[in-house]
Parts: C-alpha cells; structure tokens; sequence
C-alpha cells in the first residue's frame, strides 16, 4: 500500500471511531432522562355541612403518581418513573360509579390525567348524601385525584323522594362497600388509578366507622383525616394494632369544643403507640364540614400527606 493510502485509510478509521463516539453519546443522554422531581404538598379549600350544600371550587392540586410497574404498592415516598397514558376522559367531574352488591357511589376523577392518581374515599356523616362530601373534598384536595365516596343505605325518614339521605348499616358493611367500590374504581379506570394505599377521610359517622376499620386495615389505609368524630374508638389496643398495622398519621378536624378535647385525647394515645397526630380547631362552627372547617382541614391537609410522593401541588 503507497503511503498516500495508507493516509487515506488512517483518516477514514478516525472519522468512522469519532462518528461511533458521537452516536453512543447522544443514545445514553436520551434513555437517561431528568431525575423524578421531590415530593411536595399544597394545602386545601372548605366543605359543607351534613345536610348542606356543597362549597365553591378551589383547592390544593395532585401531581402525576407515576404508572406502576408491578401490581404491589410502591414504597411510600418514592416517585416512580411516570409512563403516560391516555388522558382519562369524563363527560363531568363526578361520575356514579355502579358497584356490585351495594348502591352505587360517587366520584370525583382527575379529568386529563396522563398517569395513576391516588385514591382519597369520603365518607359522610349519618342523614348525609355522597354527592355532599364528594363535592366538599374536591373543594379541598383538588380535582387530581380519585375521590370516591360510598353511598350507604337510604334512611326511611329521608325529606322527600327527591331529596334521599344516607347512612351506613355498620363499620363492617361499610368496610365491604369500600373494597368493593375500589374493586369498580379499578376496572373502570385500570390505566390511571395508583393501586397503593388510600387516604381515609371521613365526617361523623364516616369517621367514627372509619376509625374501626383503619384499625384494622391500616396496611390500606395508613393516613386519615376524622372530621368531628372518631375519637373514641381510639382505645389504646386499637391504637396500637393501628400502628403495628403500618398506620402513620391522623388529622383530627374539630368545630366544636367537645370535639376538640376528645381529639386530643384520642391523639395522646395514638401518640403513644407511636402514630403521628394533629388536631385542628375551627372557629366554633357547630356539628358541620363545610366553611370554617372546610378551610381548616383544607390548610391541614399537606400534613396529613407529607412524606408520601404520589401527592404533590402542581
């Protein structure tokens, strides 16, 4: 080979290394991608009252969860690679969802949500209706996440056959309707509902039964929020099965001034058994989740979610 060609090779090799070099360099720089940003929580708006109409929209906002890779809950806390999907479509922010064996709920859906949002249940006080609550915690938690609120059973004495008030039979009947209203969520929605745990909140009698089954099923419901009820349950054994459970946080909401001192004291036994806790008061407002209460648990809200990444302001 003259030596004018073996230049001519030597610089064809060159170019075809550096060519090479520039390729691998610009595939890693595209599969690695941006860090998943920290996890952060705005806080809430009001509520209405048991047996009020529903407040004014507003709220803190939900983040994107990220789509889940295996059916297992993720770790709290972490922030999983986001995989879009399609954006969920509703014709209106709430929807009635049929579910089996029970009367169907309500929910609120995150319209346009291009990956899985956690799952908030609302359940309502005694002579209360489900399209009350659902529109009262979208009020306060933003429109992105699934709320989902359980109907319960018709009350005999109900105002009229326009007007039918709810109630729930038993912690445990009740219990029943959730699982199986989350079984429906699911399917209807497989694509964008976080398969992980679900924030309890619930007012009256929704959080008096709700305090009964977190007990017991803290493993799926870890953090609540109890607005004027609940307290009692809160026996030093339940606190503690609730905490071996996994069990993490409890908000208690109060309006009233008896309300508050049980809260207090249900939340030293809670504390005790190693649960964090937090008891809020209102002006004093009566038996009742909308207005001033609203707006307190509105701003209590991003306690009782901190920590857990699925939940973030936007």
């Amino acid at each position: 080979m003259t030596p004018t060609a073996v230049s001519l090779f030597r610089s064809l090799v060159c170019c075809a290394l550096l060519a090479a070099a520039a390729l691998g360099c610009d595939r890693a720089g595209r599969a690695a991608g941006p860090a998943p940003a920290p996890p952060s929580v705005a806080p809430p708006p009001a509520a209405a009252p048991e047996g009020a109409a529903p407040a004014a929209d507003g709220g803190a906002s939900l983040a994107p969860a990220g789509d889940a890779a295996a059916p297992a809950p993720a770790a709290e806390g972490a922030a999983p690679a986001a995989a879009q999907v399609a954006p969920l479509r509703a014709d209106a922010p709430f929807v009635e969802l049929p579910v089996d064996g029970f009367a169907s709920a309500v929910v609120s859906v995150p319209i346009g949500a291009t990956a899985r949002r956690p799952v908030l249940i609302a359940s309502h006080g005694n002579y209360d209706r489900p399209e009350w609550q659902c529109q009262v915690w979208r009020d306060i938690a933003g429109g992105d996440a699934f709320i989902l609120c359980p109907r319960g059973v018709a009350r005999s004495d109900s105002p009229s056959a326009s007007d039918v008030r709810f109630t729930y039979e038993s912690n445990a009947r009740l219990e029943q309707e959730i699982d199986a209203g989350l079984a429906a969520l699911r399917a209807r929605f497989p694509e964008h509902v976080d398969p992980g745990a679900v924030l309890y909140t619930g007012f009256s009698l929704g959080a008096i039964m709700g305090s009964a089954i977190a007990a017991r099923r803290a493993g799926l419901f870890p953090r609540l929020v109890l607005v004027e009820g609940g307290h009692d349950k809160w026996t030093p054994k339940a606190a503690r099965a609730f905490a071996d459970g996994g069990g993490q946080r409890v908000l208690f909401v109060c309006a009233q001034a008896g309300c508050g001192a049980a809260a207090k004291a249900a939340a030293a036994r809670l504390e005790k058994a190693g649960v964090l806790t937090r008891v809020v008061r209102s002006e004093e407002a009566g038996h009742r989740y909308d207005g001033p209460v609203a707006e307190e648990t509105r701003r209590a809200l991003g306690w009782a979610v901190e920590g857990d990444a699925r939940w973030s302001a936007r």
